[in-house]
């Protein structure tokens, strides 16, 4: 069976970054050691993505997603970072945002990507668990929340 909610691959806590390509450097730099991709070129896929068509949803949230070939990302990845400080990120208008959470699927994967999306975006408009994740004091304890969230999903499907 399928996980209900793609958990992230890395959870990384106070970012210190002053721009969008300086929170995505961050994560890209953390998936290449903890997924082996090239940072260079899952930078550059999420730069398209976020200039494009923009990933503040509210609340302070970024959700940045993708799709790339399979040579790039074999299998689903995904990031979360929780930022020190706010930066705009694209939305309707500009968006302070401190939590970020990237996902690049690959290319084959459309209705897989547009499913695990809707869960994500779903997930982080929840007031009360964003709320939990900014209260979270370290990358462990959110990697829980996020795991915690992902049985309870689990549990009522």
């Amino acid at each position: 069976m399928k996980a209900p909610f793609p958990l992230p691959d890395i959870v990384l806590k106070d970012v210190r970054a002053g721009h969008v390509r300086d929170v995505l450097r961050h994560m890209t730099d953390a998936l290449e050691l903890a997924e082996g991709v090239k940072a260079a070129d899952l930078m550059k896929v999420l730069m398209d993505a976020e200039m494009t068509g923009g990933s503040a949803i509210g609340d302070g949230v970024a959700v940045v997603s993708a799709r790339a070939s399979s040579s790039l990302v074999p299998r689903r990845i995904c990031g979360f970072a929780h930022l020190a400080k706010p930066v705009a990120f694209r939305g309707v208008e500009q968006h302070p945002c401190d939590l970020v959470y990237v996902m690049v699927s690959p290319d084959t994967e459309t209705q897989a990507h547009l499913r695990d999306l809707s869960k994500v975006i779903r997930t982080l408009r929840d007031r009360d668990f964003i709320d939990r994740l900014r209260a979270t004091p370290n990358a462990e304890r959110m990697s829980h929340l996020f795991q915690a969230r992902e049985i309870a999903l689990s549990r009522a499907a």
